[in-house]
């Protein structure tokens, strides 16, 4: 007969809680987000739907220093691909302080609006850092926010996430990965017959990138990726 501690075997995580390339964990300074441009996938300028004529910018953190040590991607993470891509240390005591600076410059810049996707790596290690984008969205008006997240509702980050979902439905949309308790999420599938929603059409070739697209911050229904 099968026991109740049999469900409580512990996540054996073959990969240490770091990036494999350890030389590309860089210093922050005040150009960390990058233009959508250098990635093909994400795009540069929206063209469709919400947010439509915002530019795009990414934020790239250390893979595995801050994610959640069940995420189901931890040993398969797509940042095991990327030995050139910079991450930077969300350890380092100015690393708030020239996020707030350069945003604070985008802003300024972007009077119609600037999109930052979190994260390509890496993800929200703490409620506080979600804390601070919550408070970024309030002094930058023209901040938008997207991306996915490994943490579960019901955990502090991730009800915290959910918070600022809540708080900001226009400007905040982060996806949780993997989670069926909720439609606004992003899974890892080969079809959407058990999940709902649409597999991602930049994958598919549907669309040519994130900006092309908007499904991710528009829909409220699922997303399902090809596995990387």
């Amino acid at each position: 007969m099968q026991t109740a501690t049999a469900n409580l075997i512990p996540v054996v995580n073959l990969r240490p809680a770091h990036t494999r390339y350890r030389k590309g964990v860089k210093q922050p300074h005040n150009n960390m987000l990058k233009r959508g441009k250098q990635n093909t996938k994400l795009g540069d300028k929206v063209t469709i739907k919400m947010w439509k004529g915002m530019t795009m910018y990414s934020l790239t953190l250390e893979e595995r220093a801050t994610c959640p040590d069940d995420c189901s991607q931890w040993d398969n993470c797509y940042g095991d691909n990327m030995p050139f891509g910079h991450r930077f240390d969300h350890t380092a005591s100015d690393f708030i302080y020239y996020l707030e600076e350069q945003l604070e410059q985008l802003n300024n810049k972007h009077t119609k609006g600037f999109i930052v996707r979190l994260h390509v790596l890496g993800e929200f290690y703490d409620p506080f850092y979600v804390m601070q984008w919550q408070k970024w969205l309030r002094i930058f008006p023209n901040l938008r926010v997207f991306g996915y997240t490994h943490r579960k509702l019901g955990t502090l980050i991730g009800d915290q996430i959910d918070l600022a979902n809540k708080e900001f439905p226009d400007r905040f949309r982060i996806r949780f990965s993997d989670d069926q308790s909720t439609k606004f999420s992003a899974h890892v599938g080969t079809d959407t017959a058990a999940i709902g929603g649409i597999m991602c059409p930049e994958q598919t070739g549907k669309t040519d990138s994130c900006a092309t697209c908007g499904y991710c911050w528009t829909s409220n229904n699922p997303v399902v990726f090809i596995e990387h």
